[in-house]
């Protein structure tokens, strides 16, 4: 192995009688001769059996050099997964800037009167994707609502008449990405989009195997009355896997579990969408003000179902909340493919353009920060903002051409952070292991859904710009760990000639 990679760079030494200057030489025969050890390498990765049935596409170019080093349908459209979050995260930064939070207002329309506010409080939401989500909230997404808490106890505030509204007006109800797939609507990675979000729109459980053979034990974070749970789980012997299967069905919040869990497991967590998101903030937020000691007489509700609502007097802001940075929002989606932070933030930018904070203003945003970044969007279909719809095509040489542009911006350093880091941490924490070419160096972006693989991202080199490197895989019938094997073996082969 390590003779059939050093041999090309030996050959590149100048012969005995010939006097060209050493630079001239390993530049001008380097370049040659990388590119034809490159392409050969590449193609013998791409003839493997579990890619004969494959549509691939794949491009390897320089930062500087929209020339590729080596491409494969660089021009053909492709199904992204959650390669598209690279478009929306960078559209968000370039849009937004990295240092832009969004605040949620708790106000008050009516007045006290002996302690008592005697009127409805509405929870303004901002299209905040992080609102009482637990990786900012030190584990309890119920903490949003304690400054909430503390703010009415100032105003000697100890009972709210009217009722709790969430408010969702910021953006239009697009619950789901044009082309998701309806079996995915009970699974948390297609919580629905909201303009008021809470909990990444998701009710958590955590799930005990204590008794064979019968149902397993659950409790529910936050523990609310906003969903109900029929429970067909069985408890199975010790060492068995989980599989435990979630169904909602649409358009309500009776939640069954079926399926089975291994005895003596414990607090094993697991997420369920819930519908609408806004009533569900609300209702929480009701159930954690009386459970401080400050009963709500009304009810839990989203504004948009009172028709012709007017607000019951004057109005009163009791506490904002701000989110964390966008950086950080974005650090978290590309890390953990966050499909809601990715619609979110899509959204955000459409909406900061001028927009209406639907889709169509996002994908708007996302085709004129493209064309800054000197990428082309003449054949580039942007379904949705996070790669969980099937109607996405993208050619690998935008995606190529995206991370180049990137690495020129002045938010590369928040955009090159956030991509997982290959056999460290994120989604790529379990692939390119210890002694694999790419372990600890490529920075890059994962993707999938059903027959549909992807990795896109860098690959750093000593004292030089980085490669950037799109790899698309469509419509295979090899089993996915063949295909993952096989992308992650070109990225390798990259690796191994990047210096």
């Amino acid at each position: 192995m390590i003779t059939t990679f050093v041999l090309p760079f030996l050959l590149c030494l100048p012969q005995a009688g010939s006097r060209p200057s050493p630079q001239k030489a390993f530049t001008e025969n380097s370049k040659g001769r990388l590119g034809d050890v490159l392409a050969r390498k590449l193609r013998e990765v791409l003839a493997r059996k579990a890619f004969r049935s494959a549509r691939l596409g794949l491009v390897l170019r320089e930062v500087g050099n929209s020339q590729p080093l080596f491409s494969h349908n660089a021009k053909m459209g492709f199904m992204t997964a959650s390669n598209m979050k690279l478009v929306s995260s960078a559209t968000a930064l370039e849009v937004l800037g990295p240092d832009k939070v969004l605040e949620t207002r708790f106000v008050g329309f009516g007045k006290k009167q002996d302690g008592v506010w005697e009127g409805d409080l509405q929870i303004v939401g901002s299209g905040d994707p992080t609102f009482g989500a637990k990786a900012f909230c030190r584990g309890k997404a119920t903490e949003v609502f304690d400054g909430l808490i503390e703010a009415l106890r100032k105003e000697g505030i100890r009972e709210i008449r009217g009722d709790i509204l969430g408010v969702d007006d910021c953006q239009p109800d697009e619950i789901m990405g044009w082309g998701w797939d309806w079996s995915y609507h009970a699974d948390w990675y297609a919580a629905q989009v909201s303009g008021l979000c809470f909990n990444e729109n998701c009710v958590d459980f955590l799930f005990s195997g204590e008794e064979l053979g019968k149902p397993l034990r659950f409790r529910l974070e936050p523990d609310t009355s906003y969903v109900s749970v029929i429970n067909r789980t069985r408890v199975i012997p010790a060492g068995k896997p989980y599989e435990v299967v979630f169904h909602r069905g649409l358009g309500n919040n009776v939640i069954t579990l079926s399926g089975t869990f291994p005895l003596g497991k414990k607090n094993k967590r697991d997420w369920g969408s819930v519908e609408n998101p806004t009533a569900f903030c609300a209702q929480v937020c009701r159930e954690s003000l009386e459970r401080a000691g400050i009963p709500v007489r009304g009810k839990a509700r989203d504004l948009d179902e009172l028709v012709g609502y007017k607000e019951p007097g004057p109005k009163k802001l009791f506490f904002t909340h701000r989110s964390p940075s966008l950086g950080e929002i974005v650090y978290s989606l590309n890390k953990r493919s966050q499909n809601l932070y990715a619609e979110q933030v899509l959204r955000l930018a459409g909406k900061a353009r001028g927009g209406d904070g639907s889709m169509r203003s996002g994908r708007e945003a996302a085709k004129e920060v493209l064309a800054r970044l000197g990428v082309s969007t003449e054949h580039f279909l942007m379904a949705d903002g996070s790669g969980l719809s099937r109607v996405n095509l993208v050619r690998p040489e935008l995606l190529a051409g995206l991370l180049a542009g990137m690495w020129k911006s002045k938010n590369r350093e928040v955009f090159f952070r956030s991509l997982p880091i290959a056999g460290k941490d994120g989604t790529l924490k379990r692939r390119f292991p210890r002694g694999h070419p790419g372990y600890l160096r490529v920075r890059a972006k994962t993707g999938y859904i059903s027959k549909v693989i992807a990795l896109s991202g860098y690959i750093p080199r000593k004292g030089k710009e980085p490669w950037v490197f799109s790899i698309l895989v469509n419509d295979f019938f090899a089993p996915n760990s063949r295909i993952i094997k096989g992308v992650d073996d070109l990225v390798g082969t990259m690796c191994l000639l990047a210096d």
